[in-house]
């Protein structure tokens, strides 16, 4: 029994530090390795953020031409009523807001969320205050008629959907800088 207790120590005397040797270099590398990915990671996100900062700053610039293009002011200088009834006018000009809010769709994944739903609400504000002032005027009036009822209606919100989407967009720019 002697001989059995004195084997038992000695295969403890040589198991132990063993044991304890592979596990601190079981957590020595798992850290080192932990960390090595980390900085991996980091160096990812650095080359990534140069490479995507002039992607994101264009989107930007997009969807704020998108917001100066359906703005009352600018489509009614580019897309004059003259010669046209006010049902075909409308038309016209809700064509223009899908046209530009398509060509523009794929912006949204370069800026947040909430950025992109007031975008979208100031267009869709704005589609809201056409067919409302296409509704208070004869279709088959001047197209003039609309376009100065588009203008009184949109004087009436306060702020305009146009101008504080342009708002937020312009503090998101300047959080990302």
């Amino acid at each position: 029994m002697a001989n059995d207790i004195n084997g038992f120590w000695e295969i403890l005397k040589i198991t132990l530090p063993a044991l304890i040797v592979f596990i601190t270099a079981y957590f020595l590398f798992r850290d080192m390795l932990e960390n090595d990915k980390r900085r991996r990671e980091f160096e990812f996100r650095v080359l990534h953020a140069k490479e995507m900062t002039p992607v994101k700053l264009q989107a930007y610039e997009r969807l704020t031409l998108f917001l100066e293009r359906i703005s009352p002011e600018s489509m009614m200088i580019r897309h004059s009523p003259q010669d046209l009834t006010a049902g075909q006018y409308h038309q016209v000009l809700l064509t223009t807001i899908r046209q530009e809010f398509e060509h523009n769709l794929s912006q949204q994944i370069y800026v947040s969320t909430i950025l992109w739903e007031t975008i979208r609400g100031a267009k869709e504000k704005l589609v809201t205050i056409i067919n409302r002032s296409a509704e208070e005027v004869d279709p088959k009036g001047a197209g003039y008629e609309l376009s100065k009822k588009i203008f009184s209606n949109y004087q009436d919100e306060d702020p305009s959907p146009v101008a504080l989407a342009l708002s937020d967009l312009k503090k998101e720019v300047g959080k990302f800088l």
